[in-house]
């Protein structure tokens, strides 16, 4: 019978040598890294020092070496000691750059940043830390694009407790692996689960690839522990870490509903479009014969998409049914084509967004009726989007993956007969051309969306070179390589990862 590669290995360890050849250099590459991004302002926010490696490490070094602009923004700590500024430094992160938020008016300074420095892509640590600057930072952010028509950010966040300070400490696998899901019960400290609440939906979470530096079977020459070593005393550890990707949660700032005017027949209509997924929620009074939420917009709204949020700590009593009403479409000539859409739908438990896709349509007016709501219902945020894909500053970009684990290169011993191949697709909705090649022979050749698996017969290939490229537009693309290795490389790279440990006095 053939063997089967199962990539979620997390006890054993990395199966090569930190021998790179320049061949290898290029097979092995990805359209991401050559994007320059001169003129784009990065923004991440960070409790103290050290919280910034957590919420973006490796899309700080990314962008540094892309030549973007890099602020750092610290809520809680401002102490420019010199083992701080060279973990900064050893990022890529100007001490100019460094900002110390006013503690004692947090929100208002924040927003004062966030208006002066008009940063393009913000990274923000999750509701999962105890720092209350996501929930301030959210509140700001709301504030913002209801007054600004002429600011919205990419932004993305990170549940920095449970994927990356509480994460297994799986850095010595046989390969790098990627991000895991974090599991209530089982992450320490992650006592609520959030995951597939809310807009936490961890199919769609956004996976950044990581620099090349990065993804070394040794801490050593590793810039990221690096980093994590220059700040002393810090209770976080390299190996849980240090992943083949960096993964977020993208939010939105394009929703059209902060330029519409929102009233209810009762309850806080402002709720719902407030930027806050947690937080409280709309809605209307027990007596409230009518349970009405009403958006007017002055100028229609062109919409693609809808989405809505209920409340993200109701349970399976709170079973919500609502009567959507669009009204006054326009279409693109400006002609009133007096139609009125009406649909009758339950909202999914847990606060997970129904989404309605449409055909692009101009909106003016919106209204939302609670049909039947069980107890703990609620409607936390309301989103329409002119387009299901918002413009990027970040290009589109695929990833190849074995299993659930992005790579680079990857080694298996000789006697794994098939490989599960996936791909992972960035803001990217064509489909995919892979390609692999051993001894300049194609072995396979395949046409995927990127939603399906590929297994991959290696044969009695001892190295496979992977070109994946987007059907059409092949500056998109992935390059991968997959190498056999014998028992002899494994057992020697298990003593160099087993000295390189206890050199570093690495801590789980």
């Amino acid at each position: 019978m053939d063997k089967k590669f199962n990539s979620e290995i997390d006890t054993t360890l990395e199966l090569y040598d930190e021998i790179t050849c320049e061949e290898e250099i290029e097979t092995i590459g990805n359209s991401f890294f050559e994007r320059l991004y001169f003129g784009t302002r990065i923004l991440v926010l960070a409790e103290k020092f050290g919280d910034e490696i957590l919420i973006a490490g490796n899309m700080i070094l990314n962008f540094a070496a892309a030549r973007a602009e890099i602020f750092i923004a610290y809520s809680a700590e401002k102490n420019s000691s010199p083992e701080n500024i060279a973990a900064l430094e050893i990022l890529g992160v100007k001490q100019d750059k460094i900002i110390f938020l006013n503690q004692k008016n947090l929100r208002a300074d924040l927003k004062k940043i966030l208006l002066q420095l008009r940063a393009n892509i913000i990274f923000c640590g999750d509701y999962d830390s105890t720092s209350e600057l996501s929930t301030i930072f959210e509140s700001v952010t709301g504030e913002i694009l209801r007054e600004r028509q002429d600011y919205k950010p990419e932004i993305y966040k990170k549940l920095t407790n449970a994927t990356t300070l509480n994460a297994p400490p799986d850095f010595y696998a046989p390969n790098l692996l990627s991000v895991k899901r974090p599991k209530f019960g089982t992450t320490d400290n992650y006592n609520f689960d959030l995951i597939d609440r809310a807009n936490y939906n961890w199919a769609e979470r956004v996976r950044f690839p990581v620099p090349e530096k990065c993804r070394k079977t040794l801490l050593k020459n590793n810039p990221l522990a690096a980093a994590i070593f220059a700040y002393k005393n810090k209770n976080f550890s390299a190996l849980r870490i240090l992943n083949s990707d960096e993964v977020f949660f993208e939010r939105r700032s394009d929703n059209q509903a902060f330029t519409a005017k929102i009233f209810a027949s009762s309850g806080a209509a402002e709720n719902v479009a407030d930027f806050k997924i947690f937080g409280e929620c709309w809605q209307p009074s027990f007596d409230d014969t009518e349970k009405i939420l009403t958006l007017e917009w002055l100028d229609a709204a062109q919409v693609q998409q809808i989405k809505i949020f209920g409340n993200i700590y109701d349970d399976k009593t709170a079973k919500l049914k609502i009567r959507l009403v669009l009204e006054n479409h326009i279409d693109k000539a400006g002609f009133s084509l007096d139609n009125i859409q009406v649909m009758e739908t339950i909202l999914p438990n847990h606060g997970c967004p129904l989404i309605l896709d449409t055909e692009k349509i101009f909106v003016r007016r919106a209204e939302i009726q609670v049909v039947e709501g069980g107890e703990n219902f609620g409607i936390s945020e309301i989103e329409f989007f002119a387009n299901v894909d918002p413009l990027k500053k970040i290009a589109p970009f695929i990833k190849l993956a074995v299993g659930k684990n992005f790579f680079y290169r990857y080694d298996v011993p000789f006697e794994i007969e098939k490989i599960p191949l996936g791909l992972y697709k960035f803001h990217v909705n064509e489909n995919v051309k892979l390609t692999a090649t051993a001894e300049d022979e194609e072995i396979l050749t395949e046409i995927f969306s990127g939603n399906d698996e590929i297994i991959l017969n290696v044969g009695a290939a001892k190295e496979i070179i992977l070109t994946a490229e987007v059907v059409g537009n092949p500056n998109i693309y992935d390059k991968a390589i997959i190498r056999r290795v014998g028992d002899l490389a494994q057992i020697q790279l298990k003593v160099w990862q087993w000295l390189d440990k206890i050199n570093l006095g690495v801590r789980r």
